[in-house]
């Protein structure tokens, strides 16, 4: 926990200096801190992922990084030292109650951090993505060696950037700094609202975010992208709101950095620009005097995404089937890709690809719906809010913005039904429906605190009791908790839950490195690389006879897929 605690503050020093100093760039002086503290974070995460188009993510960045960030406090000392009183003063005007929860939630979230892991695609890929990105930056056809490589995330990128692999290899807590964040944001605007003599729904709405700890904890010890898109969703709607209302050049801006920030996090991200774009529209002849600031930052992100994407996959348009004419020589083969294609989008509605292909609409919809366990309850419950959300807001001062979002929430949920309607992908939406339902019962006071006493409580107890969560997966990784130790008190848990044992397969040019302990088809853990479990290897190579190979004597020259009936 202490080791977090302190990369923690590193982290916000480093992204406060970095958010200060884009702030005072683009001159958004009112903007709020933790507003700031994103942008810092996604400054550091396009610093980091145009470094690693060259050069590994290692101590040499770090070093660059640091003096990077003493130029900028220099060059903005007075500025940063303001944001840190305003900070201080935004902690001191909380309630004692609201001081008290968000001291909890911090401690809290640092014995989640510190604990197990419990996201399973921290052992098929999250580790794995980092660790490559730590030693060699992007690697030319990566996903050749293991296909969920090519998901190399924004987030993972900014991870590489602070988990200091160099000095201690058990750091993998940005999305527990990021939740936090996220936590205090909406303290903050709830305390307004419990103090202020003319409510604001909206600050009632956005403040309850942490009623859904419970939740978001399970996935805060794990770089999980989710987590940040919920966070800077709630960013995103809660001044995108605000815009609607009444232009502000700084709330302008806010909604379409972060927007385009959301999109380099992840693909599913990209749907909030469509909330830029109304706001575009509607103060048309204001906001196109920012035009030259938001071009060059959505140029300089769709870049790095571009350039990203056909280093590791060979396809521009990753996730999505690539143009023949511009595939490259390390691009995977389109069988390949294919099945990844019909595998994801199948397994969403919990059919094999030749049912999902004779199913009709309606079929698949009724299959969605009626998915067993926690899929199936969330998915119930995204189809019952979108039916209850109209009524709800119709009373509501923000009506009309809640209704634009309701619109993009409709339209999400239709476009990702044709790709892969996973609820986590339509989780902030429903996040935001949810809270403002719950809105319309939580008006006192007192119920307020009960909720958030309730809640706090709650995410406590699987922290420190396991439990049985097999009535509500499938997925015999996630049936129980990830609980805290007291051995985690100073140095927190190893970023896997397996075991490192492996051993080293020779396969052509190539030397892999498989693990002995891990049972699963894709999992890879935290052994060395490069690595691939052997269960894959045997899949790939007989149905689809390929295997991966070196493109040239070093690692970072890259990977290849290589037919076997070619030889």
């Amino acid at each position: 926990m202490l080791l977090i605690l302190l990369s923690w503050i590193f982290i916000f020093m480093t992204t406060l200096i970095v958010g200060v100093s884009i702030k005072q760039f683009l001159r958004l002086y009112d903007l709020d801190v933790v507003a700031t503290l994103f942008l810092g974070l996604f400054g550091i995460t396009l610093f980091t992922g145009f470094w690693a188009i060259f050069l590994a993510v290692n101590e040499t960045f770090q070093i660059m990084l640091l003096l990077m960030s003493c130029l900028l406090l220099y060059d903005n000392k007075a500025a940063i030292t303001q944001e840190l009183m305003g900070l201080k003063s935004n902690f001191a005007n909380l309630s004692l109650f609201f001081k008290g929860i968000f001291i909890v939630l911090l401690i809290l979230s640092l014995a989640q951090c510190a604990s197990p892991s419990f996201v399973i695609d921290n052992e098929s890929y999250y580790i794995q993505t980092i660790k490559w990105l730590n030693n060699h930056g992007f690697v030319k056809g990566l996903t050749n060696l293991h296909v969920f490589l090519g998901q190399t995330s924004g987030w993972h990128i900014l991870q590489s950037a602070f988990n200091f692999s160099f000095i201690y290899n058990a750091l993998n807590d940005i999305s527990g700094f990021c939740l936090l964040l996220g936590n205090f944001y909406a303290i903050v605007r709830l305390n307004t609202y419990m103090k202020a003599s003319k409510k604001d729904d909206v600050d009632l709405i956005v403040g309850l975010f942490p009623l859904f700890n419970v939740f978001f904890f399970q996935f805060i010890g794990a770089p999980s992208a989710d987590i940040a898109i919920y966070v800077v969703s709630l960013l995103v709607f809660h001044h995108f709101i605000k815009c609607f209302l009444t232009y502000d050049r700084v709330t302008f801006l806010t909604v379409v950095i972060l927007s385009i920030f959301a999109a380099l996090i992840k693909l599913t991200g990209s749907f909030l620009f469509i909330l830029s774009i109304v706001l575009c529209v509607k103060y048309y002849s204001k906001a196109k005097k920012t035009a030259s600031v938001l071009s060059l930052t959505g140029a300089l992100t769709l870049l790095l995404i571009v350039i990203k994407n056909t280093i590791v996959t060979g396809n521009v348009f990753y996730p999505f089937a690539g143009i023949e004419s511009l595939s490259t020589s390390w691009s995977l083969p389109k069988a390949v890709t294919t099945y990844m294609s019909n595998y994801s989008k199948a397994s969403a509605f919990g059919l094999t690809y030749e049912a999902y292909e004779n199913a009709s609409m309606l079929e698949l919809f009724k299959n969605w719906l009626s998915l067993p366990k926690l899929h199936g309850i969330l998915n119930k419950s995204m189809v019952l809010l979108l039916v209850v959300f109209p009524f709800a807001i119709w009373k509501l001062k923000s009506k009309k913005a809640l209704y634009l979002i309701y619109g993009l929430s409709l339209f999400t949920l239709l476009i990702l039904f044709s790709i892969s309607p996973q609820y986590r992908f339509f989780f902030p939406y429903f996040i935001l429906q949810l809270l403002v339902c719950i809105s319309l019962f939580l008006k006192r006071k007192l119920l307020i605190k009960l909720a958030f006493g309730f809640a706090v409580i709650s995410t406590s107890i699987p922290l420190l009791h396991p439990m049985d969560n097999s009535s509500l997966t499938n997925t015999r990784y996630h049936e129980s908790s990830s609980t805290f130790s007291i051995d985690h008190l100073i140095l927190p848990s190893k970023n896997t839950r397996f075991s490192t044992n492996f051993e080293t397969i020779s396969i052509g040019n190539l030397e892999l490195n498989a693990p002995t302990e891990i049972d699963f088809f894709w999992g890879t853990g935290d052994i060395p690389l490069p690595a691939l479990n052997e269960q894959q290897l045997d899949y790939f190579s007989t149905y689809f006879n390929i295997i991966p190979q070196q493109k040239g004597e070093t690692l970072k020259e890259g990977f290849y897929s290589k037919n076997l009936l070619d030889e």
